[in-house]
């Protein structure tokens, strides 16, 4: 049998790629998991610990991580309550994962990038994904693959609001490379003309808008979780939750935003992104440890990314998670916030519009669409923001 990669080009895999190496055994993926254009979803298993000391980072020497964390007395056995997981803030638990990746890829030279979906990204929880062999988070080499078995867990962190989940929740992704990432990378002013339209730029880099957006009638430039939220319930599934409940809209001030020591916020990029076919991007904080606040961005930009759009323009901003840490700080507006790392695809994505909305080739999926026509957006979980809405004196803006 051939293998199927042998008339592939170095790049990164789109979906009828990950299609191939699944139908021959070499990924193994859950049934019910969403292929995107350039990554596949992760889901979680009904296998989970509690980190009794907080999170461990792996190790290669470790052959299996689970059995390393709980054999050194690191973690205890945590199971669901009526079929649900129950995840309390600042507290770390591991998931083993329903997908797993075959070594003979190693041979073949495959690598992995991981990150947060964007829905859970926007919910300040933390993902970071482990693969036996390797002694870093968030992917593997092939040199990694080849130590472990493929197993790969899910290290999952909620920052603000407590978390309830089920077996099969979709938490991460994972983009699949052939060849080293670094071989297929991309710049110049011509792809940043092609990925920006509009917008004359020398480089990859994304900045914080601050004008005030339409949100429900009122005009806001961020949301902020509220500091007594509820238990969110992701379980529940998609526009299933009333957003002002978890959060409070905020509008800037002459182009400025004070970010709140503690607090988390949801911020939109300046620039538009409109990807051609051929290329993935992958967006790096700026700074993702600055002393006063952590900027993060989670999930893939995808090919065609801003040129689906239903209402027929080009071009879709980013969004940006921020949390204060100890002190106040006011961002500007058209502050940098995150470089964009765009990578050649191994084949292109043309004609898989319809296929991404689609899990498995079954029924299309609800809300494939969800983050294409976005501007200020919360996470898809939430209903769209209310429309009565009380402006008061303090900044914020509360349902009437």
């Amino acid at each position: 049998m051939s293998r199927p990669w042998d008339e592939w080009i170095p790049g990164v895999l789109n979906e009828s790629q990950v299609q191939r190496l699944r139908g021959q055994g070499y990924i193994r993926l859950a049934d019910d998991v969403e292929i995107d254009g350039s990554a596949f979803d992760l889901s979680v298993s009904g296998r989970a610990l509690e980190m009794k000391k907080g999170s461990v980072k792996p190790s290669a020497a470790a052959a299996d991580y689970g059995g390393m964390v709980q054999r050194e007395g690191l973690a205890l056995p945590f199971r669901p309550f009526r079929g649900l997981f129950h995840l309390r803030k600042k507290h770390t638990y591991v998931f083993q994962l329903r997908e797993s990746i075959d070594k003979r890829l190693a041979d073949a030279g495959f690598h992995g990038q991981a990150t947060t979906k964007s829905s859970i990204g926007r919910l300040d929880v933390l993902t970071r994904l482990i693969v036996n062999g390797m002694d870093s988070y968030e992917g593997f080499t092939d040199a990694g693959l080849q130590r472990g078995d493929g197993q790969m867990y899910l290290e999952v962190t909620p920052i603000t609001f407590p978390i309830v989940l089920r077996v099969g929740t979709c938490l991460s992704q994972l983009r699949l490379f052939y060849g080293d990432p670094h071989d297929v990378e991309m710049r110049g002013g011509q792809l940043f003309r092609a990925a920006f339209p509009g917008c004359e730029k020398s480089e990859g880099s994304l900045s914080v808008d601050l004008g005030n957006a339409q949100v429900g009638g009122i005009c806001a430039s961020a949301f902020c979780a509220s500091e007594r939220a509820p238990e969110l319930r992701i379980d529940k599934g998609e526009r299933s939750l009333d957003p002002h409940r978890f959060w409070k809209l905020k509008r800037s001030e002459m182009g400025r935003l004070t970010i709140g020591k503690d607090r988390f916020y949801i911020l939109r990029s300046k620039e538009k992104i409109a990807l051609p076919d051929g290329v993935a991007v992958y967006c790096r904080a700026s700074d993702e440890t600055i002393g006063e606040m952590r900027i993060h961005y989670a999930g893939f930009v995808h090919p065609l990314f801003g040129r689906e759009r239903t209402d027929g323009s080009t071009g879709t901003p980013l969004i940006f998670e921020v949390r204060g840490h100890q002190v106040n700080v006011t961002l500007t507006d058209g502050e940098r916030m995150a470089s964009l790392i765009f990578y050649r695809m191994s084949e292109h994505c043309k004609g898989q519009v319809s296929s991404r909305s689609r899990r498995g080739g079954g029924a299309p999926v609800k809300g494939a669409q969800n983050y294409q026509d976005q501007g200020l957006q919360l996470s898809k979980f939430f209903k769209p923001w209310p429309a009565r809405l009380k402006e008061f004196g303090d900044g914020n803006v509360r349902p009437a």
